[in-house]
């Protein structure tokens, strides 16, 4: 075992049997992630039934990440795969790791590092006093993206709605490559799936020599067969301006209406400073 696989797993080896350094080593590793989790934490797990042990269930975490129960119980005994980088951060992300965790992950599973984060371009840093206005937004989440969609500051109610930000930043490849956030989008293809990908073909009418908005579009459409279906009836929207849409909320199963605000910097018409404000009372 390399030594960076010795420095991550040492929070593991505090429980008996989960790490022996045996050919099955991936497969104890993620029963201990998993049952580690709160499932309070995260949205669209029934918080209601009664559980025999702590943590989620195989079948929970194979639903959150788009897998068969079967084939996520194979993979729990040991059984080797071959893995796609994506899949491996969708569980990632529903497994709750550490960067270093994701690193043992990688390596246990295909020999090799996680896929490196894009870094920011100095047009998308913000400056504090754009951070400070999103901290004023609390107890609403708000947050910037980019053209791309790309979340590059927000505000700790945004973290509090959606755990898995520190996972995956982009919001259209939340939307449609993580099958937990679909679970937090209700209803996921009316109401976020469809006008997201119009705002996508405008984006790109505007934009149509910007090379991250095609790469966007070919990793949703060839990662949900829903969106290449979406994508085929031509839908155009510019901005989310006053939409309302719903919201699963952690901690519980209830669905709040949010409505969207969304303005752009004078300085970057490019960015999207965008509110979330609840409309009522959540409901089951």
């Amino acid at each position: 075992m390399t030594e960076i696989l010795r420095n991550a797993v040492q929070e593991c080896e505090q429980r008996p049997n989960v790490v022996d350094g045996g050919p099955d080593e991936l497969g104890k590793l993620l029963v201990f992630w998993r049952e580690r989790l709160d499932p309070r934490r995260i949205a669209g797990v029934d918080t209601q039934r009664r559980r025999l042990k702590p943590g989620l269930t195989q079948a929970e975490v194979a639903h959150l990440t788009g897998v068969g129960l079967t084939w996520y119980r194979a993979l729990e005994k040991g059984t080797r795969h071959d893995f796609s980088d994506r899949f491996l951060l969708r569980l990632a992300m529903t497994l709750r790791l550490s960067e270093t965790e994701q690193a043992v992950l990688f390596q246990l599973a295909k020999g090799q590092a996680p896929p490196q984060r894009p870094q920011l371009s100095e047009a998308d840093k913000v400056e504090p006093d754009m951070q400070l206005m999103l901290d004023q937004m609390a107890p609403y989440p708000a947050y910037l993206s980019n053209l791309c969609w790309d979340i590059v500051a927000n505000n700790p109610a945004l973290d509090d709605w959606f755990p898995w930000l520190p996972y995956e930043r982009n919001m259209m490849r939340l939307a449609f490559l993580y099958p937990e956030a679909q679970q937090q989008l209700v209803p996921w293809k009316e109401g976020w799936a469809r006008p997201f990908l119009a705002q996508v073909r405008v984006a790109l009418a505007m934009y149509p020599d910007h090379e991250g908005l095609h790469v966007l579009k070919d990793d949703l459409l060839s990662g949900n067969p829903v969106a290449r279906e979406l994508w085929a009836e031509n839908e155009a929207i510019h901005h989310p301006d006053g939409h309302v849409r719903g919201i699963r909320l952690p901690n519980s199963n209830r669905v709040m209406p949010v409505k969207i605000m969304a303005l752009a910097p004078m300085g970057n018409m490019t960015m999207r400073f965008i509110t979330l404000l609840p409309q009522e009372t959540g409901q089951e």
